[in-house]
Formats: C-alpha cells, sequence, structure tokens
C-alpha cells in the first residue's frame, strides 16, 4: 500500500476537477506503440534513418525492443489542481494533468504510475493534451506530445492507472506562471498535489492503488528523483521508480556542455542554457540573473525560447543554426567564463541547489543511460548511482545501494527512453 498519504493534507485537494476526455481503443494504443514510436525515432538528434531506404538503422550495439501491445483500452481524464511554488514564496497556481485508467472488469485495485515528461518546446505538448487534436497554440503538438501517448498506451494500455502533471507555466497554466524547468521545488510539489488529487479521486471512485511507481525521462529525470526524495520526507511508500536519461547534477550537466565540449555534444544546448537560465531568474532570482550572465547579444534570443515566442519550430531551427560556430563558453559574460567563477554565480548556486539525489535514498530506483546520448554523458547519467555507493559505503556494516545505474549500449537520447520504458515495465509488472 502506499503508506501514510492515502489521502490529500491540504484544502487545495478540494478544487480538484477530474473531466473525462475519452476513451482511447486498443488499436490506436498499438498504433502508438508500432508505427508512432517508429516516427518519433526518424527525428533522433542521432540520426537512425537510412537515407536510401528511409528504413530505421539501430547504432552498433543497440537493439531495438520488439513493439509492445496494448491489452486493454484506456480512459482519459483531464485534471485540473491547485498546488503551490515554494520558490515563489508559496505562490498558488491552477495547473493541469492528465489521469489514465485502464478498461477493465475490476479495476478496484490498480498499481499507480506517476510518470514526469521530458523537455518541450510546445507549452501544450503536455500528458492533458497529448491525445487532443487542437490547442490553443493552434500549432500541432501531437507529434513532441508522443512521450506521454506512449507511456500511456504501454503502461495504462496494460493495466496500469497512470497520472502525469503538465507542470508549472505549461498545459493550463500557460501564461499564467513562468516555467519552472529543471527547478526541483515547483516540480516535486506540483506531482505532490497531483498524486493526493488522484488519491482522493480513485478512492471517491471505489478504486484503491495497491503501489505506487514512478519514472520519467530527460527532465523528467530529475523531477522524477525530486519527487521522490519528497514522497520519501513524507512518508510515502513508492514500490520501485525508473530514469532514463536524467541530468540529476544541472550544474555538472551545464558544466560539462560549458567547458568541456564534445563534437558529439546536442544542437539543443542553447535552448538548454536559456530554459535553465531564465527558470532560475523566475524562480528564487535574483531578478537580473539572466543578463548577469550571457552576453547581452544573446538576450532576446534565449528570453524567446524561454517564453515560446519565437514563432514556429523552423524558426527556434535557425536562430539555433546561427548561433552553432559560437564556442558555447562564448554566450557567458567574461567573468563566468571559467569552471570556479561560473559555480560561484548566482545561475551556477542555482544550478546546483537544484540537484535531486544527495540523500541516501530508500526506494529501488533503476537510472538508464545511453552511451551515445549526446544531451546526458554516460557519466553524468552515472553520477547518482556512483553518490550513492559513495555515501553508503563502509566495511563495518552491509549496506546495498538502491540505486542502480543501467547502461543502454547505443543507447541515443530517444533510444535510451524506449529501452528503459520498456525494461522499467517488466520489472515493475514482478512487482506488482
Amino acid at each position: 500500500m502506499f503508506g501514510t498519504l492515502t489521502a490529500p493534507t491540504t484544502a487545495l485537494a478540494e478544487n480538484a476537477t477530474f473531466t473525462f476526455l475519452k476513451t482511447v481503443p486498443v488499436a490506436e494504443l498499438n498504433q502508438i506503440l508500432d508505427q508512432e514510436r517508429t516516427d518519433f525515432l526518424k527525428v533522433d538528434e542521432v540520426p537512425l534513418v537510412d537515407q536510401k531506404t528511409g528504413n530505421l538503422v539501430m547504432p552498433k550495439g543497440y537493439t531495438l525492443p520488439a513493439p509492445a501491445k496494448a491489452n486493454n483500452a484506456v480512459d482519459l481524464y483531464t485534471v485540473e489542481y491547485d498546488t503551490t511554488i515554494p520558490e515563489r514564496n508559496n505562490r498558488r497556481a491552477r495547473v493541469s494533468g492528465l489521469l489514465a485508467l485502464p478498461q477493465q472488469k475490476d479495476r478496484s485495485h490498480l498499481p499507480l504510475l506517476a510518470y514526469q515528461h521530458g523537455t518541450v518546446y510546445s507549452t501544450y505538448a503536455v500528458p492533458s493534451y497529448a491525445f487532443q487534436a487542437s490547442s490553443p497554440a493552434g500549432a500541432n503538438h501531437l507529434p513532441e506530445s508522443w512521450e506521454d501517448r506512449y507511456m500511456v498506451a504501454l503502461y495504462a494500455g496494460n493495466g496500469y492507472a497512470v497520472m502525469a502533471a503538465d507542470l508549472v507555466g505549461l498545459g493550463a497554466d500557460t501564461n499564467r506562471n513562468p516555467e519552472g524547468y529543471l527547478i526541483k521545488g515547483v516540480s516535486a510539489q506540483a506531482n505532490l498535489d497531483l498524486y493526493r488529487d488522484v488519491v482522493r479521486h480513485l478512492a471517491n471512485s471505489n478504486m484503491q492503488p495497491t503501489h505506487l511507481f514512478l519514472g520519467g525521462w530527460s527532465q523528467g529525470g530529475l523531477n522524477t528523483t525530486a519527487f521522490l526524495l519528497a514522497l520519501e520526507g513524507q512518508g510515502v511508500k513508492v514500490r520501485g521508480a525508473f530514469t532514463a536519461s536524467a541530468p540529476n547534477d544541472p550544474l555538472a550537466a551545464m558544466g560539462a556542455f560549458l567547458f568541456h565540449p564534445q563534437k558529439s555534444d546536442t544542437t539543443y544546448f542553447v535552448p538548454l542554457l536559456a530554459q535553465t537560465l531564465l527558470a532560475c531568474e523566475a524562480h528564487g532570482g535574483p531578478q537580473g540573473l539572466a543578463m548577469a550572465t550571457i552576453e547581452p547579444e544573446f538576450f532576446p534570443g534565449m528570453k524567446s525560447i524561454y517564453e515560446r515566442s519565437y514563432g514556429d519550430f523552423k524558426a527556434l531551427l535557425s536562430l539555433l543554426e546561427g548561433w552553432r560556430p559560437i564556442e558555447k563558453v562564448r554566450f557567458l559574460k567574461p567573468p563566468l567564463r571559467n569552471p570556479a567563477t561560473f559555480a560561484a554565480s548566482a545561475y551556477g548556486q542555482c544550478l546546483a541547489r537544484n540537484e535531486a539525489y544527495r540523500r541516501d535514498v530508500q526506494t529501488n530506483l533503476r537510472m538508464y543511460y545511453g552511451s551515445i546520448d549526446p544531451i546526458i554523458r554516460p557519466a553524468i547519467g552515472r553520477l547518482a548511482a556512483e553518490y550513492q555507493l559513495a555515501a553508503i559505503g563502509t566495511p563495518d556494516a552491509q549496506s546495498q545501494s538502491k540505486v542502480v545505474a543501467i547502461p543502454v549500449e547505443g543507447g541515443s537520447h530517444r533510444l535510451t527512453f524506449i529501452t528503459a520504458a520498456v525494461d522499467a515495465k517488466a520489472w515493475m509488472d514482478r512487482l506488482r
């Protein structure tokens, strides 16, 4: 069972609304798990498409899992609920998310997966809009929402309840609050409040969660561990958790890009810099942090990235292409162009504050990382597990780390997600 937090502990939960969206049939779920998966992989940063045939070609050492199959249809509910933003003096926010429930004869007892999504460049490419053909932004957000669609098809299509928060600044909260990108407090709080509301809603519907599982990819990997530590701090039992390509130490990840660049680094370094930089200023400040960190000529473009005001995706790519020749460290003001002064800056300190692994983790946690991931380097992917070993290792008492780093040979950023989602489900199925 879940432990002590089986009901809401704040008045915020009384305002949550669950609205039935649609039922997704098995055939559509299987299309997501197969054809849409192929489309998703064809736009991987690591080229996976044979230019002559148009077919997928896997990197050396990587084996693509066979397409999974859904065994049941899924009922979808959009959720709007209240949360608070710790980094903004506990400002209240009305945010959104998704609840997916498997259609089966007896769903009085269901395992619950809380999933945290990765980076998105449309504020509506989030769980609550992942099965809606249109959004207030007007652009086609569905290809970018595939990650959420896949997790619903894979897990809810096979007997799990799945909850997924859009998080502050996205979905229903677009244009109301700034996005808390890689800001662990606001992410953990939004997930905690959705969890409480979901448990209350299930209880009112005569459904009892049997076990709580967590999962997340990329940015959602850090959000997953932040959520996990918050749950453990409140005595909530988590049966198991997984991350894929998680940047659990933002300072280490950004410092690697800036001061130790390599040819295989992601072309999306600049958006990562822009989103963390402006999120740090918005969530904890101080005001002017961004302008104090980067050269002024780059500020308008980075602000447009954070606010999604650059136009369509082609405009974003054009902006990034224009900045490609620039040495990464040259985005910073001269005084910050060495690791020591960068780490001591307001931006560096914000990145350091938002690590999400420096505690003795009590939950079995599997952290997958790809050997050719251009966004999360293997050393960053192993960092949390190695920290746990260093923290609890002692010759005087037997102790075993519950955090395990799992390499994905030949795994790019997206391939690591595919492997992690499938492998973690097989593991969680055994724990149900």
